[in-house]
């Protein structure tokens, strides 16, 4: 037997020989080890409790996480997110929302895509759910439609799509087809008006498509996103924003920097209506 206690908040186990070991009520296998204890089975709850076996288990043995780094699939990840989750590792805190945004990311059948959401995340800062998908923010009309056609619904609940290959994969063409989202900075600075409002999207990191390389990469492309609720006050938020040129020789690259849907002044381009 493992001398254990169980709080409300966590369990600290006393194994022979070893530091006490502590699991916050966070941990990626906390139900698995308190099913455990009370079974009996202190073997399998210190093999539980213990970080690197609890991501093996939840990624069917795809993502390890050490001191010395993250693989997925053997293979080395570096960058942003895997220093995110080597320093929650170490730290002993919840690791497995970064764990399935890795497998949610391999998933992205771009390895352009998948590279150019390193940089946004890293500038945009944005939260990671619990299924591993991310947090983004929209500015939009007073009826909760996008700025440009103003036909494109941004209610709460509501999930949009568009087919994948229907959206400009080159970062370089920082205006284009396909839905834009951003980091929340970014997204205040187009609330139009005191009428306007903005929402906060989640967005599945499979589904990105690209990363304009302008504006310090906050905002992305990409051919799905669910709405998942309004930030309230957005008049205040308007009237509080940093500075935006709306003149007229600017307001047209306005609409064009934040839209759902891209348009141009050129006459070729007058059927583009995403």
């Amino acid at each position: 037997m493992i001398p254990h206690l169980i709080k409300a908040n966590g369990i600290s186990m006393f194994p022979a020989g070893r530091a006490p070991l502590t699991l916050s009520s966070e941990h990626i296998n906390y139900a698995a080890v308190l099913e455990a204890l009370r079974a009996g089975d202190y073997d399998v709850a210190l093999a539980l409790a213990d970080v690197t076996t609890a991501v093996s288990m939840l990624t069917e043995g795809r993502v390890t996480i050490t001191d010395e780094g993250v693989t997925f699939g053997g293979n080395v990840i570096t960058g942003y997110l895997a220093g995110k989750m080597v320093q929650f590792f170490r730290e002993g805190l919840p690791v497995a929302q970064y764990c399935k945004f890795l497998e949610n990311l391999m998933a992205n059948p771009s390895m352009t895509a998948r590279n150019e959401l390193y940089l946004f995340l890293e500038s945009a800062d944005l939260p990671i759910t619990d299924d591993g998908c991310f947090l983004a923010y929209k500015a939009v009309d007073p009826n909760l439609k996008d700025k440009h056609t103003h036909s494109f619904d941004n209610s709460p609940g509501q999930v949009l799509t568009m087919p994948r290959q229907d959206v400009d994969d080159n970062r370089n063409v920082t205006c284009s087809y396909g839905f834009h989202a951003a980091a929340y900075e970014y997204a205040k600075n187009f609330l139009g008006g005191a009428g306007d409002r903005m929402v906060a999207v989640k967005i599945n990191p499979a589904d990105v498509v690209s990363v304009p390389s302008d504006y310090n990469n906050q905002k992305l492309r990409t051919c799905k996103y669910s709405v998942e609720f309004e930030i309230p006050d957005a008049a205040n938020i308007f009237a509080g924003r940093s500075y935006v040129d709306t003149s007229p020789d600017s307001r047209d690259d306005l609409y064009m920097y934040w839209p759902n849907e891209y348009t141009s002044d050129d006459e070729d381009d007058d059927d583009i209506a995403f």
